[in-house]
């Protein structure tokens, strides 16, 4: 590439680095590159929402009317078996934002990015392994498979959980549990009409299904990694077969599927944002980089729209030290935040209160001896 200076270079081009390119690009030249190939894998992810309030977030990205053209299903009511023995129901329709969406997530990341394309910005993939310095004043991105060397005064982590950058600049992320993932794709089926999510306490963990824009339905259990039941719950009839002591679930899922356990990390980290902020200037973290939330919050995807708008008018705001430490004000305060109702929530099934998985998260996060995670451990 000829002229390799930027105003902005984004690493990450999900959710968040895309939301993020929308916004500076009309005003900046901004760089948005992804380690990885930019096709779809087309394994669906795991169920995802939006809240209706991103709708005001899309529309100062420029995506909304995009988005809206994708068909993302409404959400429907949930339904939960939490801290009652009787299910509680919540219609979205309330909402004063409206009710949301549930994602086609391949979808999603692929408008999102098209419409960082569309503001201006120049997007890269398959980038392979990125290196990155400060020189000069300046931040500056090596890639490894192009050779090539980009420089910009603002440098943006949007790598999610990975936090590539931030792991390459010895920042630490605390580990804030060791929550653990199961989850199967059952096949679609036309009697399956339901619309609702369901979501479940049990004695070591919690459950979540719902059917996704594809027709599909997700089953989904939560537990901690060193269950001695989660071995066996990685095939799908024992899966299946946990699930269906529920009746809340019992009632919508099939009663047998030749379909493959997926398990993946689900655990809070978080940045430690003091770290940030002692950093050379214009490096942000945004999305699941600096902060990933517990699926229980369902605020992953917002979060990242969030973060971005945050980081757009910091980055936009000319006194840029006094906007960066507002943003890292903001972000420090989502995080006290989030935490203060993840135990609550979690300290909620009272029936379960004393029980190990319950306990530990009600009692507040979880850290090991490894309490942060350094570049040199990672």
């Amino acid at each position: 590439m000829a002229d390799s200076r930027w105003d902005a270079i984004v690493v990450g081009a999900g959710p968040a680095g895309a939301a993020l390119a929308c916004r500076l690009s009309p005003q900046r030249r901004v760089l948005l590159l992804d380690r990885a190939p930019l096709q779809a894998s087309g394994l669906p992810r795991i169920g995802e929402s939006l809240p209706g309030a991103a709708r005001l977030l899309l529309q100062r990205c420029g995506a909304f009317e995009r988005f809206l053209a994708a068909g993302h299903a409404q959400r429907g009511a949930t339904v939960s078996l939490w801290d009652s023995n009787e299910p509680r129901w919540f219609d979205h329709l309330r909402d004063p934002h409206g009710a949301g969406w549930h994602l086609d997530r391949t979808r999603f990341d692929a408008d999102m990015r098209a419409s960082a394309v569309d503001a201006g910005a120049v997007l890269i993939g398959d980038c392979g392994v990125l290196r990155a310095t400060r020189d000069g004043g300046h931040w500056q991105i090596d890639c490894d498979a192009s050779g090539e060397s980009h420089r910009a005064p603002v440098l943006v982590d949007a790598t999610g959980r990975t936090a590539a950058v931030v792991r390459q600049l010895g920042l630490a992320r605390r580990i804030e549990d060791e929550l653990i993932c199961l989850h199967a794709y059952l096949p679609a089926d036309m009697a399956d009409t339901d619309q609702c999510t369901r979501i479940c306490a049990d004695s070591n963990g919690w459950w979540y299904s719902v059917r996704v824009p594809s027709g599909q339905r997700v089953l989904a259990f939560h537990l901690d990694a060193d269950d001695a039941e989660l071995r066996r719950l990685k095939t799908l009839p024992c899966l299946l077969e946990k699930a269906r002591r529920h009746a809340l679930l019992a009632a919508v899922l099939p009663l047998r599927a030749d379909e493959t356990v997926h398990a993946r990390p689900a655990a809070s980290a978080g940045l430690d944002w003091a770290a940030l902020a002692l950093t050379a200037p214009g490096f942000f973290v945004i999305g699941d980089a600096g902060l990933s939330f517990d699926p229980v919050a369902s605020q992953g995807i917002f979060h990242a729209l969030a973060s971005a708008e945050c980081a757009a008018t910091a980055i936009q705001n000319a006194d840029a030290p006094a906007a960066r430490n507002a943003f890292i004000a903001e972000m420090t305060t989502v995080h006290a935040h989030y935490r203060q109702r993840l135990r609550g929530t979690y300290a909620a099934p009272i029936r379960y209160a004393q029980l190990p998985f319950w306990a530990r998260r009600w009692r507040g996060p979880d850290l090991r001896s490894h309490e942060y995670e350094h570049a040199a451990k990672a």
